[in-house]
């Protein structure tokens, strides 16, 4: 009965563990959403749009990592923790939000499937031997 605590316990500290919030961890910062203005727009099957955006006070062009855009129209970016050099942005709806739960919920399920590895071990190490088998050996 112990055991069965212990990989109660376990499995609860790891799922806390998991879903824990990545800003108390001192994860980094989300990106910025910031408004931008196209200024060229780009054949689809070309390239990129170029938008202007305004970042710490100064107004630098970008690369959209888009294309269809009208020049003149405003659309909604995100804009990379290091904006320096060539800068390609994306627009904010085609970024994911909130927490990769995807890599969270597989290092979960990982976690629980060996302790359910080592919890079937620990029954087949110390289970009962003596039963008879379940299938019987064919009578020639």
């Amino acid at each position: 009965m112990l055991i069965l605590l212990v990989i109660g316990l376990v499995g609860v500290g790891v799922a806390v563990a998991i879903w824990f919030p990545l800003s108390l961890m001192g994860a980094a910062e989300p990106p910025r959403h910031v408004s931008a203005k196209v200024v060229k727009t780009g054949a689809c099957n070309q390239g990129m749009d170029v938008v202007e955006v305004e970042l710490g006070g100064s107004v630098k062009q970008a690369k959209l990592d888009a294309c269809g855009h009208h020049e003149g129209e405003q659309v909604d970016i995100v804009v990379p923790e290091s904006a320096d050099g060539d800068l390609v942005v994306q627009t904010a709806s085609s970024t994911p939000t909130g927490r990769p739960l995807a890599n969270r919920l597989a290092s979960l399920l990982l976690c629980l499937s060996g302790f359910a590895g080592g919890f079937y071990a620990y029954l087949f190490r110390y289970g009962p031997f003596n039963l008879p088998a379940l299938i019987s050996d064919p009578k020639p």
